[in-house]
Parts: C-alpha cells; sequence; structure tokens
C-alpha cells in the first residue's frame, strides 16, 4: 500500500522548522518521524529537539553514520535519544540506504523507561535517572537543528528529508509502534502536534518534498 505525505528537505546548515503547539509537563511522551537520511552528512545530526526555559536539552533525537571500514562504505546511522540532559551511547540502528525510515522514541517517568523503534522493532532501550522529573512545559520543539541555548544557536543540524511527525502525550507501546508504522493512525493518545495539521513555521532553507511511503500490509 502506497501513501503520499508533504516532507521537507533539509539540506543547509541552518534549515530548521519550529513546530507550533503548546506544550504541557509530560510524565510521558511519544514522537514518531519518517526520515530518509543524507549519507553525505558524516557530522552529529539532530533529528529534533525539545527545550524547556528550565532545561535546554529536555528531549532530543540525535544520530550518526558509524565510520566505514575497510574500504566500505557506511551502512547505518546510530541513534541516541536525549533525556534531561542524559546522553546514551548511540546503539539503535537505522539503515543507511535511500529508503524511507520510520522512527519513533518514547518515554515514561514512573519506571523512567526509554525507547527507540526503527521500522517497527525495539532497537534500543533503558532506564534513566533513579529520581526522574516530568519533561518541562512551555517548551520550543525544532525540527532538523539542536538547541544550545532556549529557541537557538544551532550546531548540529539534520541533513536529509523528513515526514510523518508525530507528538503524543502517552508512551507507545510496541503493538502501537507496528500500526503506525503501517501507516495506520492512533486514537487512544492525546495527539500535541499532528504532521496533517502542518501547524509549522519553516525556514527558507527548508524544502518542501513529497514523501512516498510504501506501508507495510
Amino acid at each position: 500500500m502506497y501513501v503520499f505525505l508533504p516532507g521537507l528537505s533539509f539540506k543547509f546548515k541552518d534549515g530548521f522548522a519550529r513546530v507550533n503547539a503548546s506544550f504541557p509537563s509530560l510524565s510521558a511522551v511519544s514522537v514518531c518521524v519518517r526520515v530518509q537520511w543524507d549519507p553525505r552528512h558524516e557530522n552529529i545530526s539532530t533529528v529534533f529537539s525539545y527545550a524547556s526555559p528550565v532545561f535546554t536539552n529536555e528531549f532530543q533525537l540525535r544520530g550518526q553514520i558509524e565510520e566505514s571500514r575497510q574500504n566500505k562504505p557506511a551502512q547505518k546511522v546510530r541513534l541516541a535519544l536525549l533525556i534531561q540532559g542524559k546522553h546514551p551511547a548511540y546503539k539503535a540502528e537505522l539503515p543507511l540506504d535511500k529508503n524511507w525510515h520510520h522512527v519513533c522514541v518514547t518515554w515514561r517517568r514512573n519506571d523512567t523507561f526509554w525507547a527507540i523503534y526503527v521500522d517497527g522493532k525495539e532497537s534500543d532501550s533503558g532506564t534513566g535517572a533513579a529520581d526522574p522529573q516530568d519533561i518541562h512545559g512551555d517548551g520550543i520543539f525544532i525540527v532538523g537543528q539542536d538547541q544550545d541555548t532556549f529557541g537557538g544557536t544551532f550546531t548540529e543540524p539534520f541533513v536529509g528529508n523528513l515526514t510523518d511527525l508525530n507528538i503524543w502525550d502517552g508512551a507507545l507501546e510496541l503493538k502501537e509502534v507496528k500500526e503506525l508504522e503501517a501507516c495506520s493512525r492512533l486514537t487512544n493518545h492525546r495527539a500535541i502536534f499532528r504532521w496533517e495539521d502542518w501547524n509549522l513555521t519553516v525556514h527558507p532553507s527548508v524544502k518542501n518534498v513529497s514523501a512516498t511511503l510504501d506501508c507495510p500490509g
């Protein structure tokens, strides 16, 4: 089954998009997105970053192409999920090819569990601080850049194409992630932001693209 969605193409170091949504304090959160990673950009890339007035690195997804070996080109991107400043290792694996790949990240405060899902499968997971806090509200969600200061100082841009970004105020289960990968919609979590609403402020260097998704099932 093919699905066609509007997407964004990030090619320049100053490119970003800002999600125009209000963020409450969150005891659980999930973000899902589809990406095409540019194999020519070998530096650390930030797919999205959420910063609050209290904590700059509240919630952030980063990736970096693994080093090539024995004259063979790299075949994977390694992903890491930052939560309130804690930076785990780059372990989750994203294929480095020309295809769209579905990535979901999720976190919940009650047991500090977090996970990164790639193409409907758990790719990395763990637990966070022993005394966790809610993700602070009143923040800024930036697509395609980190935030070294609240809402600015961008230094680690994402380079590639992106579509189907959605944010929920709950922790998704694997079954729900698989449904999303198959292009189904969720109705049991409140959406903070839906891609279909297209409520974004987009930098002029970011261009529109059309995404053709080959959905399973």
